[in-house]
């Protein structure tokens, strides 16, 4: 029996964080690699350079849609472009299933494969509603109403930690048994990082309010201790905040810029520690940040608050160092435990193997091709 054709639904554009765009596009191989007829469905992104050829096709907006200005209003005939682009592509193809890839998506998808009576698998890499609350968006009641709607309608929904599953079952009453927990991980690394003074010590990611990159600038302004040199790499929309912060305080730190996902394991094999402090709200609880499990695929010990699933993880698999309160003080006595030569390699080790044995994608995914095989 052969495999069924998968309609594979995210967005082509448009502000993409970059850990959904590697979850995207590593499930999007994994699938293929495993055989499966994948049709790739790309939505648009509008914005007000391409309002104009958008408006000749609108969707009727919801009713209860809460605009409350032109730049609020850009999301939502995104919404209605994408609700017509999607029906537009189902009525060429002949997919047994789509996965639709984020919860606003996968509104978009639920909503046109109801209509279309076909089954869909939402992946939810976050909660949207719990990113946009902490980032002070005033519609984050109503993304949250959005996300209940999607979790509600479609077939299976994807999340990417257990903390994520408790809460989605409690909070919006989906049954357990309809929710599959498929973490983020990473690659095995053939180059891994070596013990060596001083300690490279690094943030590599999205720059972003749930991030807490300033806690790290924090860090490096308050060590003064020669042994351990600071480096970070990223975008994200506080990029010229935390740039203009190291120039105005001369924070010894070293910006390497935005570092492509092909360069970023070369970089980590010659740092020496990876730190990835957090918020401790709704959204980050619930988190996987493939950061954290790159950081271990290239040997580093990481330093994160003890927060969410991959705090645990760090804890109980000795793979670095989870702190109970992150303060700049606590980060300090962390990095002065791992500036010990025998306590970095025991925990290098520990992280390296985690990935191999774990926390690898191949391994990950494997429940979701599974999952997919019943749609035949």
């Amino acid at each position: 029996m052969s495999n069924p054709r998968v309609l594979f639904v995210y967005k082509s554009g448009g502000p993409v964080i970059l850990g959904d765009r590697i979850r995207i596009e590593t499930i999007l191989k994994f699938l293929r690699n495993s055989g499966f007829k994948i049709i790739e469905a790309r939505l648009p992104s509008i914005t007000r350079w391409t309002l104009w050829r958008a408006v000749l096709s609108l969707f009727p907006l919801h009713k209860k849609m809460p605009i409350f200005s032109y730049r609020e209003f850009l999301p939502w005939l995104d919404v209605s472009v994408s609700i017509n682009s999607l029906k537009a592509i189902i009525r060429k193809t002949d997919a047994d299933v789509v996965l639709a890839e984020t919860s606003l998506v996968g509104w978009v998808a639920t909503l046109v494969c109801e209509s279309c009576s076909i089954p869909c698998i939402v992946d939810c890499h976050g909660l949207a509603f719990a990113e946009a609350k902490g980032a002070g968006h005033r519609n984050w009641r109503y993304i949250k109403h959005l996300e209940r709607e999607t979790f509600l309608k479609c077939d299976h929904l994807l999340v990417v930690s257990e903390q994520m599953k408790d809460y989605v079952s409690k909070a919006f009453k989906i049954r357990s048994d309809k929710i599959l927990v498929v973490p983020n991980g990473s690659t095995p690394q053939q180059f891994i990082a070596k013990y060596r003074v001083p300690l490279r010590v690094i943030y590599a990611g999205v720059f972003s309010y749930w991030e807490k990159v300033h806690d790290f600038l924090d860090v490096a302004k308050q060590t003064r201790d020669h042994r351990f040199n600071f480096y970070m790499a990223g975008e994200g929309p506080v990029k010229e905040q935390l740039l203009e912060r190291i120039r105005r305080e001369k924070i010894p730190l070293t910006y390497l810029g935005y570092i492509p996902r092909q360069k970023i394991f070369s970089t980590l094999s010659t740092m020496q520690i990876g730190m990835a402090p957090s918020t401790r709200d709704l959204a980050r609880i619930v988190a996987s940040p493939i950061k954290v499990f790159d950081y271990m695929a290239s040997g580093l010990p990481v330093i994160t608050p003890k927060i969410g699933d991959w705090g645990k993880i760090i804890e109980e698999e000795d793979c670095g160092i989870a702190l109970e309160d992150d303060n700049p003080k606590s980060y300090e006595e962390a990095l002065n435990m791992l500036a010990q030569q025998d306590v970095w390699t025991t925990k290098s080790k520990n992280a390296i193997n985690i990935i191999k044995e774990k926390y690898n994608w191949d391994n990950l995914l494997r429940p979701l091709a599974n999952l997919i095989s019943n749609y035949r």
